[in-house]
């Protein structure tokens, strides 16, 4: 009985460190995390913004309200100077009519010059119509990552008022070493292995390396100075969505070719473990 213990736990240790060096010797990154792209939501006039949108962490859907801008009444002193300067050459017309008085060339100026403010008038309350209100949209379905202005502010036509994080497109964002990062390639099958979950496959989208440093900037998520020192790779993962999930920062490994363990956890889901 201790003979067959023996074997037993020699075998246990080498499986164990067939494990460890198997796993060391695949390609593998080291700490990697869910990341997605962040939309600006943009003051579509200038004025006053109203929120009427969810706090940060919270839901919105693509094309939903997330408040609106009241803009300040246009011009209201020049509009009034066209409306005056209309009813006076509509005057002069009825003068030069009923008394007949200055008829023909005289009586066409005044009536294109009632003609031509008529065109201002139309054109001015037109631009004041638009001028008046716009709705805000989020451009994408995701969380309301930040929001940089607030109810009762006054916001200029383009001003950035919040922005979301895109839930419909996350990807793995993964550091490597500069030996793996050469050795990778768009389009290679990889695994990412959530620390709390399971493991889902992923493929290569994009080989960023040390930059640009632009392309962080766009990130909801940006890597600590550690993970600076690698080299970016971003991976495509359809399991990031499934259900409606939204895994924004969820942190675990990606595994860039098979070592030991993929086949044993193919096994284990294969049996419902």
């Amino acid at each position: 009985m201790k003979f067959a213990l023996r074997i037993f736990g020699a075998l246990a240790v080498v499986f164990a460190l067939y494990i460890i060096i198997g796993e060391q010797l695949v390609g593998s990154s080291g700490d990697a995390y869910v990341n997605t792209r962040l939309a600006a939501v943009r003051s579509p006039v200038q004025g006053t913004l109203q929120l009427a949108t969810a706090p940060v962490g919270g839901r919105v859907a693509l094309n939903e309200v997330m408040g609106n801008v009241t803009g300040r009444v246009a011009d209201a002193t020049s509009l009034n100077g066209l409306e005056q300067a209309r009813a006076i050459a509509g005057a002069d017309i009825d003068t030069v009519g009923t008394s007949g008085q200055m008829q023909g060339e005289s009586l066409a100026r005044l009536e294109a010059r009632a003609a031509a403010l008529d065109r201002l008038l139309e054109e001015k309350r037109a631009a004041q119509l638009s001028g008046q209100a716009g709705a805000l949209r989020s451009t994408v379905s995701g969380v309301v990552w930040s929001i940089s202005s607030f109810s009762g502010e006054f916001v200029a036509l383009g001003d950035t008022v919040a922005q979301v994080a895109d839930c419909s497109s996350p990807f793995i964002h993964a550091s490597v070493d500069q030996r793996l990062y050469n050795r990778l390639s768009v389009g290679d099958a990889a695994q990412f292995r959530l620390h709390d979950g399971p493991a889902m496959e992923a493929s290569i989208a994009l080989l960023a390396g040390t930059g640009p440093r632009t392309l962080l900037e766009t990130l909801a998520i940006n890597p600590t100075e550690r993970l600076l020192e690698g080299y970016s790779v971003l991976l495509a993962a359809p399991g990031l969505t499934e259900n409606g999930a939204c895994p924004l920062g969820k942190t675990g490994r990606v595994i860039f070719s098979s070592g030991p363990l993929s086949g044993l956890g193919e096994w284990l889901s294969a049996i419902g473990l």
